[in-house]
């Protein structure tokens, strides 16, 4: 496969792992509001955590810079 096959196909694994803590954020909360617990500060730390990973994976290097990632 292609290095931006596997970086395009990256990307959307990384964007739809952010979709799904977003739903399960936003699901707890509207069944047991937004008052601090354990559980919601977990599910505040899954879904802060995997924005940063999408953050990462499409930060793009500057021209003549080479960037490794884990995703190459």
């Amino acid at each position: 496969m292609a290095p931006l096959d596997k970086r395009a196909d990256r990307l959307a694994q990384v964007q739809a792992q952010v979709d799904y803590h977003r739903q399960r954020l936003a699901l707890y909360q509207r069944l047991h509001g937004s008052g601090p617990s354990a559980r919601l500060a977990e599910l505040e730390h899954a879904y802060t955590s995997a924005r940063q990973r999408l953050a990462g994976a499409t930060a793009v290097p500057r021209p003549g810079e080479t960037r490794r990632s884990r995703l190459d």
